[in-house]
């Protein structure tokens, strides 16, 4: 996974006063915080986040180019939580959490089902339980998405984590008995076929 590099810059400064004056010169009050580090206050320009997240996938690693006081270190960091406004979506604050590259971190990937099921020619419904996967993996390794092949699939079957396929250096942190999909009977068919299991022979 490549790094989205973003320039930011420290500030000092707290409060609404200071966050109104901050968004109104086009840029968003931010947080970075870690393990290892004190938090830092930063100052990320609007429109350079939004525009790096254009090609990100799902869980971007930053190259933070932290501005202080006429020098500039990097950090690497996830981006752990964007508020925004719900009335306009405008960008409220942010929280970077910083990453240590050969300590692996726990993130959430979407799944993408990809396929056919072969139970859906029988009449099998096709039902979609988890969209996503916990994985634990070095930061470099953290895939955008994870591939669940489901063409197989065939009436009365699930997919569960531990049947997944992950990318080179993820591990599931999901249990492996956990469905992520299934094709299963439609309900009223489902329901005869119990009522007719149940009903007392000689009917």
């Amino acid at each position: 996974m490549s790094k989205i590099t973003l320039q930011v810059e420290r500030r000092e400064e707290t409060g609404k006063g200071p966050a109104r004056r901050l968004r109104a010169a086009g840029k968003a009050p931010a947080i970075f915080y870690g393990r290892k580090t004190e938090p830092l206050k930063l100052a990320v320009n609007i429109h350079e986040f939004k525009k790096a997240l254009e090609d990100a996938g799902s869980n971007p690693l930053f190259d933070l180019k932290i501005a202080d006081a006429g020098s500039t270190v990097s950090r690497s960091a996830l981006l752990k939580e964007r508020q925004v406004r719900p009335f306009d979506g405008s960008l409220v604050h942010l929280d970077f959490q910083e990453v240590l590259m050969d300590e692996s971190i726990e993130v959430t990937v979407p799944l993408e089902f990809e396929g056919k099921p072969l139970g859906l020619d029988k009449g099998g419904e096709f039902h979609i339980i988890s969209r996503e996967l916990k994985v634990s993996c070095l930061p470099g390794d953290i895939p955008n998405v994870i591939t669940v092949d489901v063409s197989q699939l065939d009436v009365g079957q699930s997919i569960h984590a531990g049947d997944l396929v992950l990318p080179q250096g993820a591990s599931a942190i999901t249990e492996a008995t956990v469905a992520v999909a299934a094709v299963a009977l439609p309900k009223k068919e489902k329901e005869e076929e119990e009522a007719e299991a149940e009903a007392p022979e000689g009917e």
